[in-house]
């Protein structure tokens, strides 16, 4: 195809290339022009002017690249007046640059871009190689910025924007790799949870702004008190997680009541002294798993609060729950492969599992689960929708509206998930997630389950699943706002979903927005 406004000039070109033995198909004037006949004839190389009128050299050559059903070669030509502007078309791919007035060049060029190479002639080089200089600098400048921004975001994505400590899901991926180094090297390793006392009197008395305010507090407290090598981090609405390293019960003991002092002596502004409880579980003694020392470290803990509050409590050995089971280890490679899968067929899919665990784990902090029960929630959140991995391609990517058979197929996915993990997860885990579409007046699927028999981790997870759902952009839909999406949790409380779990995710949307007006972020669009 040759592409270009001077008609004389393009006449001329056309007798030389098919002089060469070249076949010129289809010429044309304008990139409008370009882009009807290149529908009919499918080119397999486009000679273009640069100087272009109407579209452009720039825009023609893109759009007939994403035209052709086959890869489409571009060779960009010039006249000497123009030879500056052969580095406007680096951009869109093309593979040979020369200027008019040399056949040989050109045919070179058509040549080269034919069998897979490129050319780019003398009087071509410099403006070019320019662009490509400029190109060069700008992408750098890009991928740093871009480096810090992931930088950033990796911080914060393991960060508590409140109390600024470490997260949930940070405590239990580096209390999986401090074990594994105690086990391996033959050292302690103590975690420690702290829960503060009469903490719902706080928020029920003086506010929930308050209740953040201690909370921020407690994260001073936490870090002023910890050595550099342990690891602090909030694990629930209230409750703290500390993982020591190389600290038997003796020096976790002390590093506890240090901290225990340190909380009870400062005054809370607008509460005054505000007490922790703490727990204890040190291996290898009291535990030999990342759950069993949680558990019971948890257990010393509520033990504390049974004891009258403000104390300390160590597990001394006590045996793990009945039906604990299997350690968060071995879970690990389970939810990682199956989201590695997820992500590989609909990358927005796994995008939106990691959002809807985090949702439900806010949930279930509100609703005082306990650190096991979140850490479970928090898997069924990240396992829910892998059952898409069984249905099919053109249902799981299609664009266009669903038919009732594509949704009878999306529908059997909660079935497909429960029996990928029933043998790898915990049994609640399974259920919930084999149930999360279940709706509390019976309607839901695949069993149709009324409320009471619905398990909590379900109800949890269909509302952050539908909140997740309504505030992302979908194919044939805009998002909501979050006070759309609410809305419409709050008009079917009861009916789809439970009353109190939308309750407790209006404190979760109400704890983000805070939390938006909190961080922000640089304008990176320019």
């Amino acid at each position: 195809m040759l592409v270009d406004g001077d008609a004389t000039a393009r006449a001329a070109t056309a007798s030389v290339l098919v002089g060469a033995g070249l076949d010129v198909v289809v010429e044309a004037s304008t990139g409008e022009e370009a882009l009807q006949r290149a529908r009919i004839m499918s080119p397999t190389v486009a000679v273009i002017d640069v100087s272009l009128s109407g579209m452009g050299a720039v825009t023609a050559a893109r759009r007939l690249r994403d035209l052709s059903p086959h890869r489409l070669e571009i060779v960009a030509y010039a006249s000497f007046g123009e030879v500056a502007r052969l580095g406007e078309m680096v951009s869109t791919g093309t593979a040979a640059y020369v200027v008019k007035g040399k056949p040989a060049d050109l045919i070179g060029a058509i040549r080269a871009v034919a069998s897979g190479s490129g050319l780019l002639s003398a009087e071509a080089s410099r403006p070019v190689l320019e662009e490509i200089s400029r190109l060069y600098e700008r992408e750098r400048d890009r991928n740093e910025e871009l480096e810090q921004s992931v930088t950033q975001l990796q911080a914060l994505s393991v960060t508590d924007w409140l109390t600024g400590l470490k997260n949930h899901g940070y405590f239990f991926d580096r209390l999986a790799e401090e074990l594994e180094r105690a086990r391996r090297y033959d050292r302690p390793l103590a975690v420690v949870m702290a829960d503060i006392d009469d903490f719902k009197a706080i928020n029920d008395n003086y506010g929930h702004s308050t209740g953040d305010a201690v909370l921020r507090g407690m994260g001073e407290a936490f870090r002023r008190q910890i050595r550099e090598v342990d690891i602090a981090c909030r694990v629930g609405g209230e409750e703290f997680g500390i993982i020591m390293p190389e600290t038997d019960a003796d020096g976790a003991i002390q590093a506890a009541e240090r901290i225990r002092y340190a909380v009870a002596e400062h005054a809370m502004p607008g509460v005054g002294q505000v007490t922790i409880s703490l727990g204890i579980s040190v291996f290898p003694h009291d535990a030999q798993s990342p759950k069993d020392m949680v558990e019971s470290a948890d257990r010393a803990l509520y033990s504390a609060k049974r004891s009258g509050k403000n104390c300390t409590k160590v597990a001394g050995g006590a045996p793990a729950f009945a039906g604990a089971g299997r350690a968060l280890t071995s879970m690990t490679p389970v939810v990682g492969t199956l989201l590695a899968a997820l992500r590989m067929r609909a990358p927005w899919l796994a995008d939106h599992s990691v959002r809807v665990a985090e949702l439900a784990t806010q949930i279930g902090s509100i609703l005082e689960m306990k650190v096991f029960e979140l850490e479970r929630l928090r898997l069924t959140g990240l396992l829910h929708d892998v059952g898409m991995l069984a249905v099919p391609d053109e249902v799981l990517l299609k664009t266009d509206p669903l038919t009732e058979d594509d949704w009878d197929s999306i529908r059997s996915h909660a079935a497909n998930g429960f029996q990928l993990i029933a043998e790898a997860v915990h049994e609640d885990v399974a259920d919930a997630v084999l149930s999360h579409h279940e709706q509390m007046d019976g309607e839901g699927y695949p069993r149709g389950l009324p409320g009471p028999d619905i398990p909590l981790f379900a109800r949890v997870v269909l509302v952050a699943d539908a909140y997740d759902a309504m505030v992302s952009d979908r194919p044939h839909r805009a998002s909501m706002t979050s006070e759309e999406a609410i809305s419409e949790l709050r008009a079917h409380a009861g009916s789809r979903f439970d009353g109190d779990v939308v309750q407790a995710m209006i404190e979760v949307d109400r704890q983000m927005n805070t939390s938006a007006e909190i961080l922000q972020f640089p304008d990176k669009t320019g």
